[in-house]
């Protein structure tokens, strides 16, 4: 191996990221290019698996697996309840008893089986034949007069047996072998094993809870010849009531009900896997994935495999252990991978030395293989310059209560603290690496300017915690290399919502009726209000909120209208809508307004009392349904005194605000109008927008801290970040 160190950390740019960061080593990735609507597009949904259709799909699953599998004709194939652990269990249930048995056990699966030959079967004649972490045991001390359990590949220690040749052919025990992490991956020589089990979450990337049994003519002798007076549960009986093999279970019946959407996902699975050329296919897709990481290995001097024999390292379940890392660091590193959606749930198993288990089955694409690699040496080199450290991390505005746990659990300091705007120009924000906002903290140009200001000031990072971010001086930020993240996604569906309620309000004018109602009045007759279908509903801004709007809108038999100078045209075509070249267009065109654009000087006062005059008053099915705007986007684009004096006038028949300019809002003189209602800028103020808000920019942050801003989170893009080397690409 090359002797490199750690490159140094002010040369540390975030590398490309794999385009699936899914390496569990169970359940474990789809294959690529899965689509829930493709593969279980032929699922008899609602169909008993006992019709025929239902019992073919289980068939043609078995005879696939035969097929692929490559397994002798003589040999049984079934699926069994409870995946590879009650396929394991119900064979031990039912065969071990009549000769001894050796348990060859190497990893934490193995040494369960162990423990249920000890304590729940309590075999008097057992051998417990154990390996370290890392080692197999002495294989060819086994007598094979007795029976055999063994796992072929150990999952959580990445040890796997070369072979079977240490398997006599004229042995006269059964071998059982938990082959859950080896099917589809490794070649089995069938006439070594009597009993086989897997499970599909694993090298085929299926679903769980299904276990798969295969078994010889050999153990089928034993089913039929062995009587125990232990119970046997009805999920494990393979015999009917005279002792013999109940044949129907190995053609196309059950013990008990199964998924058949994760039948359907099987067939997809093992079509998939037919298509690569089989079992050699997939065996070769393996093993590049594997030989991506040797050849990572051998030329990293702090990084080694768990197994020690180069022969017994398993090609599915890689374990590595990094050998100048704390058990604390990698910790650290496993946490910087995940949030960073690198690569998820790569830690080295809860009973094993501490490390890396990378999963490297046929379902994965050798070029993420190699992205995480490259991944794995940038963490590596930033634990051991120390780049990875606490943040100091201040939250002004409030935060959900997971989102503040996430980031104190990734060891940041997370302070909840409000600061007045003479603390924010005097330079308070210097001492933190990162603030975290909504809508109340204005971080302006001469803020900013004040922290990098301060010597030995910290400040990176600016988070605003929901969409828009004009209340922060994104060129200043730019210019000063802190970088600028928003959480775009999490609200959405809460906007939508308020917008719609606000429409749905003003069409019925429930607020005016709600009022009358409490001051004694029964106004039937003044509150016949009008039907939102067949209007034409226009949008200024077309983003995510505008087109969740949309699709409501459509539902209800809207006619839906669209300004968006950015906005591609598929999208417009997608929503069959009118697209305008010019917002007074817009005006003219529609009765009902809704305001999803950003605040910024071109749109500051945009609609006002002479762009409320434009509206038509009139709906294309002739209902004077009189004008309606709404505004749930950003406060100060409606020129709230023109809007006021077009109440007033009549000329706007109602107004929803929101947002306000200046919030809080205080006196307004759209109060005055019974025509106008608002709410104090409460669109995201729900218990689940708040959760992912707080859930997705804690994420951001973490990642931003990290040097690796998600693209669809950093807003000025064109910023070169803060402590990052010259030539960093976000």
């Amino acid at each position: 191996k090359s002797s490199q160190s750690p490159r140094d950390a002010s040369d540390m740019a975030a590398p490309p990221k794999p385009n699936c960061p899914n390496f569990s080593s169970g359940p474990c990735a789809k294959r690529p290019g899965f689509s829930p609507a493709t593969a279980y597009a032929g699922t008899p949904f609602g169909r008993s698996h006992r019709a025929a259709i239902g019992i073919g799909k289980i068939r043609e699953s078995m005879e696939l697996t035969r097929e692929i599998l490559k397994i002798p004709k003589d040999y049984l194939v079934a699926m069994v309840p409870a995946s590879d652990t009650g396929a394991v269990e119900m064979m031990m249930w039912q065969l071990l008893g009549p000769r001894g048995v050796t348990v060859a056990h190497w990893e934490s699966f193995g040494s369960g089986w162990m423990q249920d030959a000890e304590k729940q079967l309590k075999l008097p004649k057992l051998r417990n034949l154990k390996g370290a972490f890392g080692e197999l045991p002495d294989l060819k001390s086994i007598d094979f007069k007795d029976d055999l359990i063994f796992t072929f590949n150990g999952t959580t220690s990445g040890v796997r047996v070369p072979d079977l040749d240490w398997i006599p052919d004229d042995r006269e025990g059964l071998t059982i072998c938990d082959a859950t992490s080896a099917a589809f991956a490794m070649d089995i020589d069938w006439k070594k094993i009597d009993v086989l089990t897997y499970s599909w979450q694993k090298c085929l990337g299926g679903e769980g809870a299904h276990g798969m049994l295969v078994i010889s003519p050999r153990a089928v002798q034993r089913l039929e010849s062995f009587k125990t007076d232990r119970p046997m549960p009805k999920i494990f009986r393979l015999t009917n009531g005279k002792g013999k093999l109940d044949k129907a279970i190995f053609n196309g019946s059950v013990i008990n009900t199964p998924s058949m959407v994760c039948f359907e996902d099987y067939i997809d699975a093992l079509k998939w896997a037919k298509s690569c050329g089989g079992l050699a296919g997939l065996i070769t897709r393996s093993m590049r994935n594997f030989n991506v990481v040797k050849k990572f290995v051998d030329a990293k001097p702090w990084m080694e495999f768990l197994a020690k024999d180069p022969a017994t390292i398993s090609n599915t379940s890689v374990c590595l252990v990094i050998k100048d890392l704390t058990k604390a660091e990698v910790k650290t590193m496993t946490d910087l991978l995940d949030r960073n959606a690198v690569a998820y749930d790569i830690g080295s198993y809860r009973e094993a030395p501490a490390g890396l288990r990378i999963w490297c089955g046929p379902t994965v694409e050798t070029k993420d293989v190699e992205a995480l690699m490259v991944w794995i040496e940038y963490a590596h080199d930033k634990i051991k310059a120390g780049a990875v450290k606490k943040m100091k991390i201040i939250v002004t505005d409030g935060l959900a209560a997971a989102a503040l746990k996430t980031l104190a659990q990734a060891g940041h300091e997370v302070v909840k603290k409000k600061l007045t705007k003479e603390e924010l120009a005097a330079g308070g924000l210097a001492e933190y690496d990162a603030i975290i906002i909504r809508s109340a903290t204005k971080i302006s140009a001469a803020v900013l300017k004040a922290t990098t200001a301060v010597p030995g000031s910290k400040l990176r990072l600016v988070a605003r915690a929901g969409v828009g971010v004009d209340n922060v001086d994104l060129k200043a930020a730019s210019a000063v290399g802190v970088m600028v993240v928003n959480s775009p996604l999490s609200a959405t569906n809460s906007v939508v919502e308020l917008a719609l309620a606000h429409l749905l309000s003003q069409a019925r004018m429930i607020p005016r009726a709600d009022r009358s109602l409490r001051e004694g009045k029964w106004l039937k007759a003044d509150l016949t209000g009008h039907e939102l279908a067949g209007k034409n509903l226009g949008f200024i801004g077309f983003g995510r909120i505008g087109q969740g709007l949309g699709r409501v809108a459509k539902a209800l038999g809207m006619n839906v209208h669209v300004y968006d100078p950015f906005l591609p045209q598929h999208v417009v075509d997608a929503f069959g809508a009118t697209r305008h070249d010019t917002v007074e267009d817009v005006f003219r065109a529609c009765t009902h307004i809704t305001v999803h654009a950003f605040l910024s000087d071109k749109t500051k006062h945009m609609v006002n009392e002479q762009m409320i005059s434009l509206m038509p008053g009139v709906a294309p099915d002739g209902t004077k349904c009189g004008n309606h705007i709404v505004n749930c986007g950003r406060g100060g684009i409606i020129d709230e005194v023109g809007a006021a004096a077009a109440l007033k006038t009549g000329k706007l028949t109602s107004l929803a605000l929101d947002v306000f300019e200046k919030e809080p809002c205080g006196a307004s003189p759209l109060f005055e109008s019974q025509n106008f209602q608002g709410s104090p800028h409460v669109g995201a103020s729900t218990i689940e927008a708040q959760n992912r808000v707080g859930a997705e920019i804690a994420m951001a942050v973490l990642a931003a801290l990290d040097g690796a801003p998600p693209p669809g989170n950093l807003v000025n893009k064109d910023v070169h970040p803060k402590f990052a080397p010259p030539k960093a690409k976000m």
